[in-house]
């Protein structure tokens, strides 16, 4: 009787390194990494650029694709060249990857 042939997993030689190596993915890779606060607070770091922003929906772009937050009286708490914070009623989350 022949074995199933499981499905692989393609990895990207540069993240097995940094999982064989234990080096933080979000900052070797340039991956984003969220910090969400309950419903109230998201912080991303490692974002590109604002593609959309208004009381209602904020979209960011990434090294991985885009990141939405969608709500009601979302605003830009704090932003740097590298992370951003987003406070307001946060309802959903997407991912375009």
């Amino acid at each position: 009787m022949r074995k199933k042939k499981e499905k692989q997993i393609h990895i990207p030689v540069g993240e097995r390194v940094v999982g064989s190596l234990e080096l933080p993915r979000d900052i070797v890779l340039g991956m984003p990494k969220i910090t969400v606060l309950g419903d109230r607070e998201a912080f991303i770091e490692n974002y590109k650029g604002i593609i959309e922003y208004d009381n209602t929906v904020v979209k960011l772009n990434t090294s991985l694709g885009m990141i939405t937050l969608l709500g009601e009286l979302l605003d830009i708490k704090t932003i740097t060249d590298e992370d951003i914070t987003i406070s307001g009623k946060i309802t959903k989350m997407e991912f375009l990857f």
